[in-house]
């Protein structure tokens, strides 16, 4: 009569494939386990938040926010803005021209980012403002850190549509001409 063991013995003996094939699995998954050295992140980022006179963050032509020069509603909220609403303030308030910062509320397809980008540069340009830099979303308000989209200073180098004619906003600008239909 046969035991237990002697039986578990006898299938191991018989069954050298799936010791075998249990090691090719593990030697196998370990090799799946190699890492690789971290990919440089080589794309332009913004590192000039204290030199920038402007700052707004887009979302559409009805919902902008001005962060600085600093505007809240109520002691704690920032205001809603229009494009008009902007350009009041931008009446009202005596600052300095040099460097406008737009940071774009969304992550935008990139031919509408680079139009958004022209329109706001040929925009803030007619405002005064030297240099007209636009920026990828971020976490927060900081500026410091994120990504360029367009800076006019290196001639839109950023843009994919850089050699295109810089537009001017049309005077019917709406609510929907940030989201066309499709997006």
């Amino acid at each position: 009569m046969e035991t237990d063991v002697q039986r578990e013995e006898e299938m191991r003996l018989n069954h050298p494939l799936l010791s075998r094939s249990g090691l090719l699995l593990f030697c196998i998954a370990l090799s799946g386990c190699q890492t690789t050295a971290p990919q440089a992140d080589n794309r332009t980022r913004f590192y000039e938040a204290a030199s920038t006179d402007l700052i707004l963050r887009f979302n559409t032509w009805d919902t902008i926010h001005l962060l600085r020069p600093e505007m809240l509603e109520g002691g704690s909220f920032l205001p809603i803005l229009t494009l008009a609403d902007v350009e009041r303030q931008l009446g009202t308030q005596p600052l300095d021209r040099r460097l406008a910062v737009v940071v774009l509320g969304f992550l935008f397809p990139p031919d509408i980012e680079a139009k958004y980008a022209r329109e706001w540069d040929s925009w803030l340009s007619a405002q005064g403002f030297q240099r007209v830099v636009v920026l990828r979303t971020g976490v927060g308000r900081t500026i410091d850190g994120l990504l360029l989209a367009h800076d006019s200073s290196i001639g839109g180098a950023h843009d994919q549509t850089a050699a295109a004619a810089r537009p001017t906003l049309p005077a019917s600008t709406g609510a929907n001409a940030a989201n066309p239909p499709g997006y």
